[in-house]
């Protein structure tokens, strides 16, 4: 099952967009190698990249947010911090209990529903306000 990036997503603002692309290129790569047999050594590195970079875009989006005075900054921040949250406790567990196919499965399915969601409703609310200020 590819995970792939639609012009639909799109927020409307360059740097964004672009960072967005590239989630879906990792959740992409995660799920590519859980289906492949590729080795818990190969998850867990696409694991660890794809946590570091969501906390850079995520930091990206709030110098946007904190920059312009965006109104619904508070709300949006926490569902940041949600997601990094629930990753950091799924990727303890595959500390844990190791790259289950399973737990890699579970993982998958709730980053890209997370990310269509989150990107569809607060991203593109927030690339529209931003398409005001820029």
């Amino acid at each position: 099952m590819a995970v792939n990036w639609v012009s639909s997503l799109e927020v409307g603002v360059d740097e964004i967009d672009a960072q967005h692309k590239r989630l879906f290129e990792q959740v992409d790569r995660l799920v590519e190698s859980v289906r492949s047999g590729a080795g818990e050594e190969e998850s867990k590195r696409t694991l660890d990249f794809l946590g570091k970079y969501v906390v850079e875009h995520f930091a990206a989006e709030e110098r946007y947010m904190d920059r312009y005075g965006y109104p619904k900054s508070a709300e949006h921040k926490k569902q940041h911090a949600d997601l990094i949250e629930y990753y950091k406790a799924t990727r303890a567990k595959v500390d844990r209990e190791g790259a289950s196919l399973t737990l890699m499965i579970q993982l998958q399915r709730h980053l890209v529903d997370w990310l269509n969601h989150h990107i569809f409703r607060s991203d593109r609310e927030l690339g529209a306000f931003l398409k005001t200020k820029l």
